[in-house]
């Protein structure tokens, strides 16, 4: 049976970082300090070879993309940007805390969307479509392991949804340049839709300042 790994990989941080602004499809690139942990990482840990990249469109992304895995073209996959936030868009818990929009936002996602934003439900859908589009792909080309260059709300969506164990969305929270590897084979995926956790990218290490937010899905690069 042919099995297939796709390791997820969060992006490198952004000059929104120090600032803690709620960033979802803002096209804003790496900052110098983003730049140089990736570099960091790289030299540091050995990242899964890979017989293909897959990306976000953003910028941000496609630079991670080309520190990690320099070299490779990357496939560029409109359905994996991060979550539309709408009117919260590039501004910071101070900045909204006080509009009511925002307080039933963080208090029920699945009910509430951001003002012009994605609904949650709509945004997971989206992200799993995306992650079947890359296995139909990978299938077709008989490629069997790939990178997929993405943001943290986006790694999170996905995990909750398919991976196995099953886990609550903010326990898959990873660090910049972090993730995890799917394993899955095709019958597995055609018949249950889920995917074997594997391993972590390129360490154990997860992000313990996503309460800064108090909502899983605030990518803050």
């Amino acid at each position: 049976m042919i099995t297939y790994k796709i390791h997820l990989i969060r992006t490198g941080s952004t000059s929104a970082n120090p600032w803690k602004r709620y960033v979802g499809q803002s096209d804003i690139p790496l900052c110098e300090k983003g730049r140089e942990a990736l570099k960091q990482l790289r030299e540091e840990f050995t990242y899964p070879s890979v017989d293909v990249v897959y990306s976000s469109p953003l910028c941000r992304c496609l630079q991670t993309a080309e520190i990690l895995y320099p070299g490779y073209q990357p496939i560029i996959i409109e359905d994996l940007k991060d979550m539309n936030l709408g009117a919260f868009e590039g501004k910071t818990f101070e900045e909204l805390r006080s509009e009511e929009a925002f307080s039933r936002w963080l208090a029920d996602s699945f009910k509430n969307t951001p003002p012009g934003g994605e609904k949650t439900e709509d945004f997971t859908n989206r992200v799993v479509k995306a992650f079947n589009g890359v296995l139909r792909h990978m299938m077709e080309q008989k490629t069997q392991s790939a990178a997929i260059i993405t943001h943290g709300g986006v790694i999170m969506s996905l995990m909750a949804a398919v991976a196995l164990p099953q886990l609550p969305l903010h326990q898959w929270a990873a660090n910049n340049g972090c993730g995890y590897t799917l394993m899955t084979s095709a019958q597995m995926w055609m018949r249950d839709r889920c995917a074997e956790v594997f391993s972590f990218i390129p360490d154990q290490s997860i992000e313990d300042d996503m309460d800064t937010y108090g909502f899983y899905f605030n990518e803050k690069v």
